[in-house]
């Protein structure tokens, strides 16, 4: 019952969050009153990079999965990324992406498992790095010509600058407290978390300083992944009309891909689509409809690869897997000390 008011409470918030970013749109003249004029040529390579964005995401979990010795072919792991980007975009049942994948290798992996739900939570933080490290590569010498714009953008890239840093430290951070002579430091005396599957996340996450290779690959893969997934975007705003390069697209997209992770509405809608419109405005002078009908164009790209993600969800199992993931996410963490 909790679940789906909490449900209910994000689409209200998701409606609410696009009637917020379409507030801005002159609809006497805008693309989305003029659907025959929208350049639908360019929808076949948008859809072809989203799906490419999405064989270089699974790319990267296969790779942090092999580290930790959770052997799976990479075609299963386009199949699991396929099925977690069905459950975060399209939102079904209220469960999220990243319960999808960790159920279903668990369930070929039963033995594993909290290695691999700690290496689906370590593909965020991999994720994160190569974000940070493509948002400074853009920005970097550029700063104060993207700010001189207006306030928002200016406080806008500022939030970022200090998020990704951030993030940076905080990852930076556990490689230093996960290294054992530093952990056992840390824990000297008999200063151990009591609860026996925490004491075992140091030596999970200690296997990416020992397998450092695994992880540079996956880390190139993702730096990799994103300018071609943002490429999607700069797709969508060829659809509808604008002549755009695709260099500032490539420079927001980390910025509206941050503000759009947050669990403000389903897959981000809304919030993506005004912090687009907001940054395309101020660095090319994109009028309103065009950014948001980019942003929305984009996500219909990678939502078309929600598609083959549904069959492959419905050849596993589809209802009996829905009702075995829930009861996976009610579950207390159990003790795994011998698991791994």
């Amino acid at each position: 019952m909790k679940k789906a008011l909490f449900f209910l409470l994000k689409l209200a918030l998701t409606g609410a969050c696009l009637s917020w970013a379409l507030k801005g749109v002159d609809w006497s003249s805008s693309i989305f009153t003029k659907p025959g004029e929208l350049a639908w040529r360019w929808a076949v390579p948008g859809v072809l990079l989203a799906g490419l964005t999405a064989v270089l995401t699974a790319t990267r979990l296969w790779l942090l999965l092999r580290a930790q010795n959770i052997r799976i072919s990479l075609l299963r792991a386009i199949e699991l990324t396929l099925i977690g980007n069905l459950f975060n975009l399209a939102a079904v049942g209220g469960i999220g992406g990243d319960a999808a994948r960790i159920f279903l290798l668990i369930r070929d992996h039963p033995e594993r498992k909290l290695a691999v739900t700690m290496t689906v939570l370590f593909d965020h933080l991999v994720g994160l790095v190569a974000m940070s490290l493509v948002f400074f590569a853009l920005t970097a010498g550029r700063f104060d010509a993207l700010a001189s714009q207006s306030v928002e953008t200016r406080g806008i890239l500022r939030f970022s600058w200090m998020f990704f840093t951030g993030g940076l430290v905080m990852v930076f951070g556990m490689f230093i407290a996960s290294y054992p002579p530093i952990h056992d430091r840390i824990h000297a005396r008999g200063r151990h978390w009591k609860i026996a599957f925490l004491r075992q996340l140091p030596l999970i996450y200690d296997v990416y300083r020992k397998k450092w290779r695994h992880g540079l690959v996956a880390l190139l893969v993702a730096a990799m992944m994103l300018p071609i997934y943002y490429a999607t975007f700069w797709c969508g705003a060829r659809v509808a009309g604008s002549e755009v390069d695709p260099g500032p697209i490539l420079t927001a997209m980390p910025v509206v891909d941050m503000v759009s992770a947050l669990p403000l509405s389903v897959a981000g809608l809304g919030v993506r689509e005004k912090s687009l419109q907001v940054l395309m405005e101020d660095l090319t002078g994109m009028a309103p409809d065009v950014a948001v009908a980019a942003s929305l164009v984009g996500f219909l790209f990678t939502l078309v690869w929600a598609i083959p993600g549904a069959l492959l969800f419905l050849h596993s199992g589809g209802k009996a897997t829905l009702r075995a993931i829930r009861r996976m996410e009610e579950e207390t963490p159990p003790d795994v000390s011998a698991a791994d």
